[in-house]
């Protein structure tokens, strides 16, 4: 399919040289599915691109503008499944870090082919990982040259990114969770990382499954030493993990459980 750019609801692909997304990454991005016409778990998307905005201070644009133009965007490409990715920038400003109280938010849609995904995943460890900013942990923002750095020198499907204490924060894209005598375990993302929608997802249904979970520190051997890895992300779902570096997991029963009730409820 061609691709489907639109900024501020009109089918273009120009932004300003002075827009502060071009000369700062000052923005935040959502990555979304759409099966059909429908946006699966919009509302988690939603509430996590407001709570950005809110923590960057960038100007409020309501959810009914933003659904009317994916809507507009996906009768454009007139496609089942897409990959719909919402970036909000600040808007834009002369040169220099400072803004106006009052500028006018920059709203972007970029709707593309679903790509092709891995029914698992081999991964290893990446050589760059995450500078703790709890001012910036969870949300995303569109300032990435941590999962850029990471991915530069990706040999296998995907590396793990660990914190200044060389504990596993996530992989470059989405989150990490393991499984060790039926505890699921999952990093504690408060100083760095993003928190995903997908993973916002598999702890409510761990815990509706009645399973123990555990949001915690995360060493690589305590994660090696587990019975089962899987990530996750909004386009993947849930993928388990075959390999990290030498390390084989030949285990996935939880984590096929947990595929196969995401595949119900979206």
């Amino acid at each position: 399919m061609k691709m489907v750019v639109l900024i501020n609801g009109k089918q273009q692909s120009t932004l300003s040289i002075f827009n502060r997304l071009t000369q700062f990454g000052d923005g935040l991005f959502e990555t979304c599915v759409a099966e059909n016409t429908n946006l699966l778990f919009w509302q988690q998307h939603f509430e996590r691109l407001e709570k950005g905005r809110i923590q960057l201070k960038i100007n409020l644009v309501s959810e009914e503008i933003w659904l009317k133009d994916i809507s507009t965007a996906l009768a454009i490409a007139n496609t089942t499944n897409t990959v719909v990715k919402i970036i909000l920038s600040r808007g834009e400003s002369i040169r220099g870090y400072g803004f106006e109280k009052y500028i006018e938010p920059t709203r972007l849609i970029i709707v593309s082919a679903m790509p092709k995904i891995p029914s698992e995943y081999t991964i290893s460890i990446c050589h760059s990982g995450y500078a703790n900013n709890q001012l910036l942990s969870g949300i995303k923002h569109c300032n990435r040259l941590e999962q850029i750095l990471a991915r530069s020198e990706l040999r296998v499907n995907e590396c793990i990114m660990l914190d200044d204490n060389n504990c596993v924060i996530s992989v470059t894209q989405g989150n990490i969770f393991s499984v060790k005598h039926n505890i699921l375990l999952t990093p504690n993302l408060d100083k760095c990382g993003i928190a995903g929608t997908r993973r916002a997802v598999v702890l409510k249904i761990a815990d509706e499954l009645g399973l123990q979970v555990r949001v915690e520190s995360l060493t690589l051997q305590k994660l090696l030493e587990c019975d089962e890895v899987f990530i996750t992300n909004s386009i993947i779902g849930i993928k388990p993990v075959f390999s990290i570096d030498e390390k084989i997991f030949t285990q996935q029963v939880i984590t096929k459980k947990l595929i196969q009730i995401l595949k119900k409820i979206k």
